[in-house]
């Protein structure tokens, strides 16, 4: 994939069709050596400890709708990315060293396949960093895997796999960017809120167990109804969050509970 350009990008995209259902739980995919122009990519077998500094560039209209190298559809208003070599999926914290903002992406994708860039994000992903106009920014890519969830993981019992299936969509597309001033991970009052997402159900007795079920280690979690004009999925959240790192905190806790295919919003 070759991001970084500056496009105008038009709000009217429609949504990429909704991926198949899958169970919560996860797998990790590293697949194997692959080469493109010439140059071989080798996929790691784990992101523990993932902690890169490079540049950035974005991908959008002419990937919306088309499936990624994960198996599900690209949609450029959600937050994810496509990396070279990490495991697929890898939740990881992208901060913009330009202006100090900071934001979590699924990887989901392969690229970018261009000299010294490290990480393709998605439209809304370099609109939330404050550099889709510019088209590039110099990155610091950390994955969520390794000290902090390995201290997590230390200090608690074996994982649970949830019982029951979880409907999957195209995650809720972020309408704003969380600033996070240099040195801090305190999001500004004014910006978007933060929220991740657990799953989504065309059931609202579905969503309604969902919520039940993990509402005594997250009792923020609560149920999102449908906007109006929308497919009626009923969508199970945590938040909202006023931190990153709070953030990265729950994630890594849903992953030690079985639930490995959060989404982190911003609306």
């Amino acid at each position: 994939m070759l991001g970084g350009c500056v496009k105008q990008v038009s709000k009217n995209f429609p949504v990429p069709p909704k991926a198949p259902a899958q169970d919560t739980a996860e797998p990790k995919k590293t697949g194997n050596p692959y080469q493109i122009a010439g140059k071989w990519y080798y996929p790691l077998q784990s992101a523990s400890g993932y902690d890169q500094t490079g540049v950035a560039s974005w991908y959008g209209p002419d990937f919306h709708g088309k499936l990624t190298a994960n198996g599900e559809r690209y949609d450029m208003h959600a937050m994810s990315a496509a990396h070279t070599t990490l495991p697929l999926p890898t939740m990881v914290r992208v901060t913009n060293l330009e202006n100090g903002r900071q934001i979590i992406v699924r990887v989901n994708d392969r690229g970018p396949f261009v000299k010294s860039r490290i990480i393709d994000l998605s439209y809304a992903a370099a609109n939330a960093l404050a550099y889709d106009k510019q088209g590039t920014a110099r990155v610091r890519v950390q994955a969520l895997e390794g000290s902090d969830s390995q201290a997590v993981a230390a200090n608690t019992a074996a994982p649970v796999q949830a019982a029951d299936p979880v409907i999957t969509t195209p995650p809720v597309r972020a309408s704003a960017p969380v600033q996070v001033t240099t040195g801090s991970t305190t999001t500004s009052s004014n910006m978007g809120r933060i929220y991740i997402q657990v799953g989504a159900f065309s059931s609202y007795i579905n969503a309604k167990n969902m919520q039940e079920r993990i509402r005594n280690d997250f009792a923020n979690a609560h149920i999102q109804p449908p906007a109006a004009g929308m497919p009626a999925w009923y969508r199970v959240q945590i938040g909202p969050f006023d931190d990153v790192g709070t953030v990265e905190n729950t994630v890594i806790e849903l992953e030690r509970l079985g639930h490995k295919g959060s989404v982190v919003i911003i609306r």
